[in-house]
């Protein structure tokens, strides 16, 4: 069972477990399988999957009680309890403490690009439930040092579509391929894209859809197209499942993000960079950290020399380039060749006697005039 499959089950017996201490009578599986869809934890499923939840609960040590009764059309069907004062314990309310519901609150901001889905729903009804365990105290006090901790920048709640993120929930949840449509950096407008998505990732304080461009039939798949891309949430315009399914792939999003510190990928193998930090920057490369597996030699000027066994060109390089002076590539020879353009190029903007003007300030190459206290205009 894959990770998501697991999570889904383990969300669905811990509702079963509410489900059944809280009702009166034994319940059937067709009314264990409504009111999995009251509570929004199922669309669909069959009878033995709910049987098979409900097993997974005895093995834990739950006493789940299987009888018969007779249902709605007056047919006898199986019927499910829990045996009172077997594992109650385990749904006794808690005592919460101070640190626990401010990390609890401070998760839930870390959370809030996922507003909308079931982890955002999920985070929120807990909270209510400790709000409800937890003395009128200790919530003033809670609030009173809400602000101890700041998430900044701030993700904004609910900035993406409910009904969008559903459908990509529902597309990862069931492997099915997705339908969206798509606005790239390189496209003035939308385009209809078809993919095979494997999670979601959070990075940055915005969500991608980490997945695979379905093939086309009758083309041949090329390499590039056989790589994994990322395809960030704020330029999706609208999101469809379709009835395909598809396999996942072997390898999981997680491990493939373990060779980059961004969210960029290539088609390309990665290779070795070694680069040298002046000692003004040395402390920061370390923690920042340039890549997560990073080896760092010290230098005895203060300065490091950085190894990284693995690392993408264009993932690196814009992170040299803001370092400017202080960072100094080693090897790949190729790599330093493209910096000395860029930077020749980078030069080239600075020099001459073209000048432009923006909205009243005067910029070019050499010479830039800020308007006096008498000019009007916007900067």
């Amino acid at each position: 069972m894959d990770s998501i499959s697991r999570h889904e089950q383990l969300l669905r017996v811990f509702h079963l477990i509410d489900i059944l201490f809280g009702a009166r009578h034994p319940l059937s599986t067709g009314e264990l399988k409504d009111r999995l869809r009251q509570r929004g934890v199922i669309d669909e499923m069959s009878d033995k999957n709910i049987r098979r939840d409900i097993e997974f609960l005895g093995k834990f040590g739950y006493a789940v009680r299987k009888s018969t009764k007779q249902s709605a059309r007056g047919a006898r069907c199986q019927a499910w309890s829990i045996e009172a004062c077997q594992g109650a314990d385990e749904l006794t309310a808690p005592s919460v403490t101070l640190p626990e519901l401010l990390s609890l609150a401070a998760a839930r901001d870390f959370l809030a690009p996922l507003a909308g889905t079931f982890y955002w729903r999920g985070i929120a009804q807990l909270l209510g439930k400790l709000e409800r365990v937890a003395t009128p105290a200790l919530l003033a006090y809670a609030a009173e040092h809400k602000d101890g901790l700041v998430v900044h920048p701030r993700p904004l709640e609910a900035k993406y579509r409910s009904r969008t993120l559903t459908a990509i929930h529902r597309a990862i949840r069931r492997t099915l391929e997705l339908d969206i449509r798509y606005t790239s950096l390189a496209d003035t407008r939308p385009r209809r894209t078809v993919i095979r998505p494997e999670a979601l990732v959070v990075y940055d304080g915005a969500i991608y859809i980490a997945g695979y461009r379905a093939p086309e039939p009758g083309r041949r798949r090329s390499r590039a197209a056989d790589a994994i891309r990322f395809f960030k949430l704020d330029r999706v315009s609208d999101a469809k499942t379709t009835s395909r399914t598809f396999a996942r792939h072997d390898t999981p999003v997680e491990s493939l993000l373990a060779d980059s510190i961004t969210m960029f990928r290539s088609p390309e193998p990665p290779r070795r960079f070694r680069i040298r930090v002046d000692a003004e920057r040395a402390r920061w490369a370390c923690e920042k950290p340039f890549h997560p597996r990073q080896k760092v030699k010290r230098l005895a000027d203060g300065g490091v020399v950085l190894e990284i066994e693995r690392a993408w060109d264009e993932e690196l390089i814009p992170q040299l380039l803001a370092l400017g002076e202080m960072a100094e590539v080693l090897e790949p020879v190729d790599v330093r060749e493209r910096i000395t353009d860029t930077a020749r190029r980078i030069i080239a903007c600075y020099e001459g006697e073209r000048l432009h003007t923006f909205d009243g300030l005067q910029v070019g190459s050499g010479r830039t005039r800020i308007p006096s206290v008498g000019d009007t205009g916007p900067l």
